[in-house]
C-alpha cells in the first residue's frame, strides 16, 4: 500500500539551535488504538512526528472519517535542562502546556497554547506539555496532504549584567557585539547606589573603579553562546570574546581587568 502524509507535528524550541533536541513526542494510548483503527502509520522525525494514512479505494471519503476523532500526544522532556530553560510563567504548579489546532485561522500552522491539568511521565519526567489535532478542524480540502502543525515553546529570558573591576583611573569602557546580536547601557554608579552587586564589590576590591553594564533587553536563554562580545578599554579591544553569563549565576558576570 501507498501512503501520503495525513498530518505532522513539529516542535519548536527557541533554546535550542538546530532542533528541539531533549524532547519528545509520544500519542496518548487512546491515540495509539485510534490509529490502528484508521490504519494510520506514525513515523518520528528529528523534531516531532509524522502521522501517514494509505491511498486506496477503502481511504475514499476519509476526512469525513475522522470528523469525531482526536488525535493526542504528550510532549515529555529528556532531561532537566528542558524544564529548567522553559517559560512555564503562565503555568501553574501541577498543570502543563495544552496545544490545540482548535479554532485556527487559515493557513495557520502555529497550535493555539493554554494550559490543563498535569498528567504522564517518561523516564521519571513529567509531560511538559499536551497535544490535541481535532479531525473536524483540520484544514484540508479533500484526503490530501495537511500542512505541518508546530508546537513552539519559548525559553526564559533574563537581563545581563557585567561588573568590571579595574585599578586604572576612571577608564572608559563599551562593549560592542557583532551584528548588534546584544546592546549594553551603562549603569550609573555613585555613592548612593544601592546594588548589592556593587557593594560588595566595594567591600572586596577598595580603593578600585568600577564600571557595569545591563543588557537593554531581556537575553533569552539558548545552547548557542553570543560570540564576539568586546570589551573596549580606552579605544582598545582588550577582550573579544567576553564569556556568556550563565543561568545560575543569575546573569551575572564579575571581570577584574588592568
Amino acid at each position: 500500500m501507498k501512503y501520503q502524509e495525513f498530518f505532522s507535528i513539529r516542535i519548536e524550541h527557541s533554546y535550542f539551535s538546530g532542533g528541539a533536541a531533549d524532547l519528545v513526542l509520544t500519542p496518548v494510548l487512546e491515540t495509539e488504538e485510534l490509529l490502528k483503527k484508521r490504519g494510520l502509520l506514525l513515523k518520528k522525525t528529528a523534531r516531532g512526528i509524522r502521522c501517514l494514512v494509505g491511498i486506496d479505494e477503502e481511504n475514499k471519503g476519509f476526512s469525513e472519517k475522522i470528523q469525531n476523532d482526536v488525535f493526542a500526544f504528550y510532549v515529555f522532556p529528556t532531561s532537566d535542562t528542558v524544564r529548567e530553560f522553559t517559560d512555564m510563567s503562565e503555568v501553574k504548579e501541577g498543570k502543563m502546556m495544552f496545544f490545540t489546532n482548535e479554532n485556527l485561522r487559515k493557513n495557520q500552522l502555529e497550535l493555539v497554547a493554554g494550559k490543563i491539568e498535569q498528567e504522564g511521565a517518561y523516564q521519571r519526567f513529567p509531560a511538559l506539555a499536551k497535544v490535541e489535532i481535532k479531525g473536524s478542524e483540520m484544514n484540508s480540502e479533500g484526503d490530501g496532504t495537511l500542512f505541518t502543525y508546530q508546537v513552539q515553546f519559548t525559553a526564559t529570558a533574563i537581563k545581563w549584567k557585567y561588573y568590571f573591576i579595574s585599578n586604572s583611573e576612571d577608564p572608559i569602557i563599551t562593549l560592542e557585539s557583532r551584528d548588534e546580536q546584544i546592546s549594553f547601557n551603562e549603569m550609573i554608579i555613585d555613592e548612593n547606589s544601592t546594588d548589592q552587586i556593587i557593594t560588595s564589590i566595594r567591600l572586596n576590591f577598595p580603593n578600585t573603579q568600577i564600571k557595569a553594564f545591563e543588557s537593554k533587553d531581556l537575553v533569552p536563554h539558548s545552547n548557542k553562546p553570543i560570540k564576539n562580545i568586546k570589551l573596549i578599554k580606552n579605544g582598545d579591544v582588550l577582550m573579544s570574546h567576553l564569556s556568556n553569563p550563565k543561568k545560575e549565576q543569575n546573569g551575572v558576570q564579575i571581570i577584574k581587568i588592568k
